[in-house]
């Protein structure tokens, strides 16, 4: 009875080539590996391009009053402030017609208004710190406060 087993595989003979079939295993293993992170990376950073035409033809919502908008803003900040009360608020300018990426930036933009607030409130020994920029995004009566990351522009 005849046993068939498979032909020894043949062995690399000097280090050079030892060190040639590993480094072609392992780059093809972990470059298989890395592919997902890869085109995860090139993406992510992908933002879905705003055209004119969708500028012009943009629901941008209700003009928001600025008796409203300004309280709703008020309100806002001093439940997340540490010392509200004593805050100081300073509206620059009048809302103005943009866009921001709320559900990501390959997602397409919300159209709406864009409002920028100097905000100055005291920290925790009771000084006022200096005042921070923050600008809120606001949609048919909804307020939005947008972080620094967020994409916001304004259309002119």
């Amino acid at each position: 009875m005849q046993v068939n087993t498979p032909a020894p595989r043949m062995r690399p003979t000097n280090c050079v080539e030892v060190a040639h079939s590993i480094d072609k295993d392992f780059l093809v293993k972990a470059g298989l590996r890395r592919l997902p992170a890869l085109l995860l990376f090139f993406t992510v950073g992908c933002v879905t391009p705003v055209t004119p035409e969708q500028i012009a033809s943009a629901d941008y919502g209700t003009v928001p009053v600025s008796s409203l908008y300004q309280k709703a803003i008020q309100d806002l900040v001093q439940q997340v402030l540490l010392e509200p009360f004593p805050a100081r608020f300073r509206f620059i300018g009048d809302p103005q017609k943009g866009y921001v990426y709320l559900s990501g930036r390959r997602q397409p933009p919300v159209f709406g208004y864009i409002v920028q607030v100097g905000i100055s409130a005291r920290n925790l020994r009771g000084d006022y710190a200096g005042e921070e920029l923050q600008r809120f995004f606001i949609k048919n009566e909804t307020l939005y406060l947008l972080n620094k990351s967020d994409r916001a522009e304004v259309v002119p």
